[in-house]
């Protein structure tokens, strides 16, 4: 028993490791094509680059290593199963399941590293990310105002800009959500972006152009008001919410239980509890997707018997999407409180365990 637990571990090694690669890069990839273009086109310094894509690694890490156990998993026990190893470990008297024992073992310590993992790393690289973005876009605004193309960057507006050229924009057109009534729509022929002494914000001085204002009798009614010059002040990076300027994705757990028990204002904010809550309750759910996965994957590897990387991937990413789309589902229901969030976020793991279980008694019996 000792031996074949000890060779299933060694002949999962190296799909495991191929398949970390092969899922960062595909993770990744859109994050390396924008970097690559803030250092080739922008003029963002080759460290600021590497550093932001260091930053940006343990925000998709907790997707890439649950995939990659899963593939790795359907690739190395589909191939006994194809190779009729299976089949003579078996007929040798030999349980299954206490070969599989260590793998699962395996995968749920992996799940106590991802939980530091979203812990620990992610919530404090996602910040600090943030913090960077938020000055580069200061210091160098035409590394994130694109011309031809939304930018949703600023805190409150929607911008559109046809030409930039420098700290010069043309053709512009912003837009300002409003909670109520229409959004607020600024027109402008040119533009200049305008730096923050604090290098915490900019404004943008537009000329020749139009606004919407709001009618003093009844602000759901906007008016058209012809402009030289209009300027619009300290615009910010994202919104800043959560303790010490955080975003609840970039607290850690405990500053999120901290906040939820103690902030006075969130029992005023039944919305904001909510997302609270479900955030606690998502990063615990989700740190164990590698040993779900893993509890899956064994049996459905054993059951397809595909050993072959293209058909162990295929039904990799399958199994992903419907437990990630599942899981989107649930974090919706509970933000929007159709659903308690320590139930509907642990539900996706629920049900794949008790798929598991059926498919083990399929594969095993």
């Amino acid at each position: 028993m000792k031996i074949l637990r000890r060779y299933c571990g060694f002949e999962l090694i190296f799909p495991t490791l191929m398949s970390l690669l092969l899922f960062t890069f595909i993770f990744m990839v859109g994050h390396l094509v924008k970097l690559a273009d803030l250092l080739v086109n922008k003029g963002v310094s080759l460290w600021d680059v590497i550093v932001m894509l260091l930053l940006a690694v343990p925000s998709v890490f907790g997707f890439i290593l649950p995939t990659s156990v899963l593939a790795s998993i359907l690739l190395t026990f589909g191939g006994f199963a194809q190779n009729n190893e299976i089949t003579a470990m078996k007929a040798s008297g030999v349980n299954i399941v206490k070969v599989m024992i260590p793998v699962i073992a395996a995968a749920f310590l992996l799940s106590i590293f991802s939980l530091f993992l979203v812990d620990q790393i992610e919530p404090y690289a996602q910040y600090t990310l943030r913090q960077m973005t938020r000055q580069m876009v200061v210091k160098r605004p035409t590394a994130y105002i694109e011309a031809e193309r939304f930018i949703k960057d600023f805190e409150g507006y929607v911008m559109w800009v046809n030409k930039v050229e420098g700290k010069r924009l043309e053709g512009i057109r912003i837009y300002e959500p409003q909670e109520k009534g229409p959004a607020r729509t600024i027109l402008a022929e040119a533009g200049e972006i305008i730096p923050s002494e604090d290098e915490l914000s900019l404004s943008i001085k537009l000329f020749n152009g139009t606004s919407d204002e709001p009618n003093p009798d009844d602000p759901s009614i906007l008016y058209k008001l012809n402009f030289e010059t209009f300027t619009i002040p300290n615009l910010t990076l994202g919104k800043a919410s959560g303790g010490k300027g955080k975003k609840p994705r970039e607290m850690m757990l405990d500053e999120l239980l901290y906040r939820l028990k103690h902030d006075k204002s969130i029992s005023q904010a039944p919305k904001e509890k909510r997302v609270l809550r479900a955030e606690i309750n998502k990063r615990i759910a989700f740190a164990f997707a590698t040993f779900v996965f893993a509890m899956i994957g064994l049996p459905a590897a054993i059951i397809t018997r595909r050993g072959e990387a293209v058909v162990s991937f295929t039904i990799a990413m399958s199994i992903v999407a419907i437990y990630y789309v599942c899981f989107a589902w649930m974090r919706t229901l509970a933000v929007s409180g159709s659903m308690p969030p320590e139930i509907s976020l642990w539900l996706p793991n629920i049900v794949m365990v008790l798929v598991s279980i059926f498919l083990f008694r399929r594969a095993v019996y």
